[in-house]
């Protein structure tokens, strides 16, 4: 590891961060080499006066200490003003790089009852829809000021008293469908509340649902002749037969709580992955997966898994998102996070890259901001923060409800394992979290402060 002298600062540091927990690999540190321009360095000993360093003995650099470089005059005593004192420190990282950060953000709404939600990004502001006491409303924050958030009526609004069936942002504006789709309609907005139906884009076309976008075009489900067919804003044109017949929608294509996430390859293309009701299939007995669908630019083709070990089994309310240069889904329950680097092959992500969860052992244990549980919980909506790498989690009220293995107390002696039931109440509130590497990456110098 560098060490960097400042000498504006008198200051002499590492500029990258030791790894979590090297406190044990710095309390006993040995110098092999130190010299100066001329005259000796010296710290203080136990009873506060300069000593000079004896390098034979080792250093504890766990807090930063204080070096004086004294000249040979000084030492001397004939110029005693010649001496130069340092504050020598060594950074080291508070938080482990591999794993998730998570705080608690705000509450949603301190009076209303928050159920069901739909969550978008539409520039700098969170927009959460929900219905509450029969009326839909949206709640908005900005992402840099996620702690206050607003409550809208919606104008003109033709979602009536549901949420929309599909919504996107796409070229600073809202796109959404209704429940009641029978119109076939889209509908935009530029701030989240006033809607109006769109002109041109989808212009005398029956849109069922809107899939997700891209950097130039929507993609979407539309009907001709009865037949539910796949489209795009630039509508999707191949000559070949087996291209043609993918753009008809399959019966197993989800049709509801899509959940959707846009990446760049390596190659510079951008593709969707996506996934939701009915996107699963059987692979071991009664055993089901979650089946996400991709696309690259012209056609959607399923990924379905292969075996039990190489798959995402089905979660309620499943979320899909690429953080990382990884596919990352979690649902309802959050015991855990599946990962997949290129959406076919599934496996539980590493126990570092998780939900918060806490030590049930004591018997009045609750949770609380300070020691989060999101264990059991249900209801919820999810948006990613692609500049800032925050993943946003907002959940509705309720009580959560899960179980835990523990230790026997009835049979000790046996190490025997029995089942526990822990069930806790959470309000309707907002937590993001950031990989930490993430976080060191935009603000290196405090990374290890």
């Amino acid at each position: 590891y560098k060490f960097t002298i400042d000498q504006l600062k008198s200051e002499i540091y590492n500029e990258d961060s030791l790894p979590v927990h090297a406190d044990t690999i710095i309390d006993k540190i040995l110098i092999t080499k130190l010299t100066t321009a001329s005259g000796v360095v010296t710290m203080k000993d136990q009873s506060g006066k300069d000593s000079i360093i004896n390098i034979a003995d080792s250093i504890d650099l766990r807090k930063p200490i204080k070096l004086k470089v004294w000249s040979t005059e000084a030492l001397a005593g004939t110029s005693p003003d010649q001496t130069r004192e340092y504050t020598i420190s060594v950074r080291v990282h508070k938080h482990d790089p591999d794993s998730l950060r998570w705080n608690y953000v705000a509450k949603i709404s301190n009076s209303e009852s928050i159920k069901e939600q739909k969550t978008v990004i539409l520039g700098e502001n969170i927009l959460t829809y929900s219905v509450v006491d029969n009326v839909l409303k949206v709640y908005i924050a900005q992402k840099g000021n996620a702690m206050s958030w607003v409550s809208n009526s919606l104008e003109k609004n033709p979602f009536k008293n549901s949420l929309p069936s599909s919504i996107l942002s796409y070229n600073n504006k809202l796109y959404a469908t209704t429940a009641d789709n029978n119109d076939g309609n889209v509908y935009e907005s530029t701030n989240g509340i006033k809607w109006e139906e769109t002109l041109g884009l989808f212009e005398n076309e029956h849109v069922n649902l809107l899939l997700a976008p891209l950097s130039n075009k929507i993609t979407y489900i539309k009907t001709i002749n009865g037949t539910k067919v796949f489209a795009s804003t630039n509508e999707i044109t191949s000559n070949a037969k087996t291209d043609q017949e993918l753009q008809v929608v399959p019966d197993d294509f989800p049709i509801g709580n899509i959940s959707y996430t846009t990446y760049t390859t390596a190659t510079g293309l951008e593709g969707i992955m996506l996934i939701g009701e009915h996107a699963k299939q059987p692979i071991a007995g009664d055993i089901e997966a979650i089946v996400p669908w991709g696309y690259m630019g012209s056609i959607w083709v399923s990924f379905p898994p292969n075996n039990e070990e190489t798959s995402c089994p089905v979660l309620q309310t499943p979320t899909i998102m690429y953080y990382n240069n990884q596919f990352y889904i979690f649902g309802e329950k959050f015991e855990s996070f599946y990962t997949s680097e290129a959406g076919l092959a599934w496996k539980k992500a590493n126990k570092k890259f998780s939900f918060p969860y806490q030590d049930w052992s004591e018997a009045d244990f609750k949770p609380s901001k300070e020691q989060p549980e999101f264990r059991g919980r249900e209801t919820y909506s999810s948006v990613l923060d692609d500049k800032n790498d925050y993943i946003y989690i907002l959940f509705s009220g309720g009580t959560a409800s899960f179980e835990e293995e523990v230790e026997d107390e009835e049979d000790e002696e046996k190490s025997s394992k029995a089942t526990k039931t822990h069930t806790y109440t959470y309000e309707s509130e907002v937590w993001r979290g950031r990989l930490n590497q993430l976080w060191f990456d935009k603000d290196p110098l405090n990374a290890g402060k």
